[in-house]
């Protein structure tokens, strides 16, 4: 029997998984729906695109099935420029409003939370910004009573530090939950990351769940 935490993904273009997602939902600790794009304007502002996607009478039948279920939708960076990355991190102003665009939807729509989608996007580059964004968000998200989520790469050759143990300290105290996209994986994974993030020092719990089979709450050096 499986006893860490359950994340499934539904997808707009595949209708069942609404379905399976009520069913189930007692099953799940999180459902994320992949509905929601935040997205730069020319003019300095921010939008979040993909609304008409949200089913509101969904969630509702999804947390009436379950009373530990957390709906937390994905949100993707999407037409983001390492120009874009700089301009938000280099301006206390811009960086607080698109924390506000994020705090606001969210809110206003009822969710628990977001599974951020960014770091892929920038391949490895920019990390000091990346975090400075994930961090302000989480912040954002967190006195709004939210939790923040991260889609993270796994440590594909020849790229193996896309994302690494050092990323994990600095983040960790912010995410609630670390989502790595295991598509093109090989086996070993186990082994391979108990390896790669065992520098982390004692008692350092990290919520690593894989997708698309999400199967783990990961604990190093306990």
């Amino acid at each position: 029997m499986f006893n860490g935490d359950l994340l499934g993904f539904v997808t707009p273009w595949n209708s069942h998984g609404y379905d399976v997602a009520k069913t189930f939902g007692a099953k799940f600790n999180y459902i994320s729906p992949v509905w929601l794009q935040l997205v730069p304007t020319s003019q300095g502002t921010f939008q979040i695109r993909g609304g008409h996607d949200i089913d509101a009478g969904w969630v509702r039948d999804v947390r009436a099935n379950s009373t530990i279920v957390r709906v937390v939708p994905r949100l993707i960076f999407e037409q983001w420029s390492i120009g874009h990355l700089r301009q938000v991190t280099s301006s206390e102003a811009e960086l607080l409003h698109m924390v506000q665009v994020v705090v606001d939807f969210f809110r206003g729509e009822g969710l628990d939370g977001a599974v951020l989608e960014i770091w892929r996007q920038f391949g490895g580059q920019e990390k000091p910004r990346l975090q400075q964004v994930i961090k302000a968000l989480s912040t954002g998200l967190k006195e709004a009573g939210m939790s923040t989520h991260l889609v993270i790469p796994p440590g594909v050759r020849p790229f193996p530090e896309l994302f690494d143990k050092y990323d994990f300290q600095i983040l960790q105290p912010y995410v609630e939950r670390f989502i790595m996209m295991t598509y093109d994986l090989s086996s070993g994974i186990n082994a391979e990351y108990g390896d790669r993030y065992s520098g982390m020092g004692n008692r350092t719990r990290i919520g690593l769940l894989l997708r698309p089979v999400i199967v783990l709450t990961y604990l190093l050096n306990v």
